[in-house]
């Protein structure tokens, strides 16, 4: 994909491999980062809290918010 194409999510998530590579990320260490404005959005938000892992939900505008698996599963 062309980095001026590349999604909200992909480029928040190539950030926190830089910053976990500098060992300063702000993100879990196993976090899924996901569009906020994805049509499947539910569904990934599940799996992946399902799978343990959190999710960083990002906007188009590049507002981030982290949620955490018991959160998303509403445990």
């Amino acid at each position: 994909m062309n980095p001026a194409e590349e999604s909200p999510a992909g480029k928040v998530m190539d950030e926190a491999i830089e910053l976990a590579i500098e060992e300063r990320s702000p993100y879990p260490e196993r976090a899924a980062f996901l569009d906020a404005d994805m049509p499947s959005l539910e569904k990934e938000m599940r799996r992946a809290a399902y799978d343990g892992m959190s999710v960083v939900l990002v906007s188009a505008n590049g507002d981030k918010k982290v949620l955490l698996p018991e959160t998303v599963l509403g445990s």
